[in-house]
């Protein structure tokens, strides 16, 4: 196992000879991410696997470790949200493959380019990140607004009201 992630990866390839990979990936190198963020600081710490499995499928069975700092959809304030994920992909060249793939494989869709190590991670991470984040159950939530009701104001027609009478 290699103690560092290459920039590229060419899925069919490694799995084919059984490369193993980790390393660090720094958040603020997920564009895509980047906007979810209250901030960029921090690492994940990855590991990748390429193997063939016992029916000859090529897969990239990995971790990913960390935490993130998300905006809380609430509150609008910074919310620690802990990441530890696994996946396991099964690698395919063309499209007709992905319905071949036994339950368990989620299809990660080559065309024989190499892929950037950090697309394939944030593709992973954004998978897991909530829609709408939220500190549980309203704890830590204090917000600036608080919806009231309108206040009633005296009807100018009341005066009819009296009348009818």
């Amino acid at each position: 196992m290699l103690d560092c992630l290459p920039k590229y990866i060419e899925p069919v390839g490694l799995a084919d000879v059984g490369r193993s990979f980790r390393g660090e990936v720094p958040v603020s190198k997920l564009s895509r991410l980047l906007p979810c963020l209250s901030s960029a600081d921090g690492d994940l710490k990855v590991q990748m696997d390429f193997r063939l499995d016992e029916r000859c499928i090529r897969t990239l069975k990995g971790t990913i470790e960390g935490s993130l700092s998300l905006v809380c959809q609430r509150c609008l304030k910074a919310l620690r949200f802990p990441l530890e994920l696994g996946f396991c992909l099964g690698i395919v060249t063309n499209v007709t493959d992905i319905d071949r793939l036994p339950e368990g494989y989620d299809p990660l869709l080559v065309s024989g380019e190499p892929l950037l190590t950090f697309d394939v991670v944030e593709d992973e991470v954004m998978l897991a990140v909530p829609a709408f984040p939220l500190h549980e159950g309203g704890q830590a939530c204090v917000m600036a607004y608080e919806n009231r009701p309108l206040a009633v104001k005296d009807n100018p027609f009341s005066i009819l009201e009296k009348l009818k009478t």
